[in-house]
């Protein structure tokens, strides 16, 4: 009797020893999320205003995005294998401006990014 208790005890433990290995060799292989290069920024006008809707594309391509409400924008760029990229940015009467992106230091902010006034 004391014979089966203790077998049960040691076969209990092995299968709960046996689970642990399992769990954390299962949790080493786990890949870790990819870090997405991604540029944010935000555009003002010369009065350091927010501009909502303002286009940033990037050059040659469709691919980009608009700024919000308060001017705020992200960027995925983790589709281009380039070492670097340019970022173009424009919006109803104000000039292009043209801003060249380096994916290695990426994720980065670009923080205020100002448009000025065209003139017609």
């Amino acid at each position: 009797m004391l014979q089966q208790k203790t077998f049960r005890v040691l076969f209990l433990l092995g299968i709960f020893c046996c689970f642990g290995l399992i769990q954390k060799a299962s949790a080493q292989k786990a890949p870790k999320p990819p870090t997405s290069p991604i540029v944010r920024g935000q555009i003002l006008d010369v009065d350091d205003s927010p501009i909502p809707g303002a286009t940033i594309l990037l050059d040659g391509t469709t691919k980009g995005t608009a700024s919000d409400l308060n001017g705020f924008f992200e960027l995925d760029l983790s589709m281009f294998t380039e070492k670097k990229v340019t970022l173009v940015m424009q919006y109803i009467g104000t000039e292009t401006k043209k801003i060249e992106v380096k994916l290695k230091d990426l994720p980065k902010s670009y923080g205020q990014i100002k448009l000025k006034n065209s003139v017609l």
